[in-house]
């Protein structure tokens, strides 16, 4: 993820995301501003369109969890390990094509 696709994510029904990512967009949005209450059987079957079911169900469960998690930091008034503008973690098994994204306080990369 590039920070061009994060700035676009802000008006993302405006940026030139394919439609797949444009529903995810949706649904989130959805999810967490809208308690979920505008995903309808319009807007399943769109979903399904570009999601398989198990797909939809995953999709669903990360959105929820990571909404949880930013609620709880927010209750707790938890911030990310952020440093000069890079997450800063002592990553095990960062993922090779995430690791510009982090500074790694043991240097191991």
């Amino acid at each position: 993820m590039t920070e061009e696709m994060i700035t676009q994510m802000l008006d993302h029904r405006n940026s030139d995301f394919d439609e797949r990512l444009m529903l995810a967009l949706d649904l989130t949005e959805d999810f967490v501003m809208n308690h979920a209450h505008s995903v309808d059987d319009t807007f399943m079957a769109r979903l399904k369109e570009h999601y398989s079911d198990a797909e939809v169900v995953e999709l669903t469960i990360a959105i929820g969890v990571w909404d949880s998690v930013h609620k709880f930091n927010n209750v707790f008034d938890v911030h990310p390990p952020v440093e000069e503008g890079l997450f800063t973690v002592d990553p095990p098994d960062v993922p090779e094509a995430m690791r510009q994204h982090v500074k790694d306080p043991g240097n191991k990369y």
